[in-house]
């Protein structure tokens, strides 16, 4: 069941471009479009460096990601520059230079329901 719940949440992650990102923290509530890139079950966000979201993570990592499709409950993590080992296409972004990469852990993936209310699947990953 497990690699069920992991082979799903990767065919709906995968060729996800643009998430809103949403934190809570000393800044407040913030929420804001960003483009993103699928590694494995991962998702990193290119966060501009004076967004008030990462003075949010320093406080608080949870954090909420909506695309069309799906949402997703899960950790960030700022990553250090030159720490990761990837060849992101993100780092082509015009702008990158300018941003912050932040690797996203999900740890729930909720699939909603297609031209309805609601959720129709729910994927628990925390642990896994």
């Amino acid at each position: 069941m497990l690699d069920y719940a992991r082979q799903r949440a990767l065919e709906v992650l995968k060729d996800t471009r643009n998430v809103v990102l949403a934190t809570s923290g000393p800044a407040g509530v913030q929420a804001s479009e960003f483009p993103c890139e699928a590694v494995s079950l991962d998702l990193f966000l290119l966060v501009p460096q004076t967004s008030d979201h990462l003075f949010n993570l320093e406080y608080e990592t949870t954090v909420t990601l909506l695309a069309a499709g799906w949402e997703m409950k899960g950790k960030a993590q700022i990553v250090a520059p030159g720490t990761a080992d990837l060849e992101l296409d993100l780092s082509r972004e015009p702008g990158a230079s300018w941003c912050v990469l932040v690797r996203i852990t999900p740890c729930q993936v909720q699939i909603l329901r297609e031209g309805g209310w609601g959720n129709i699947e729910t994927i628990d990953l925390a642990g896994s």
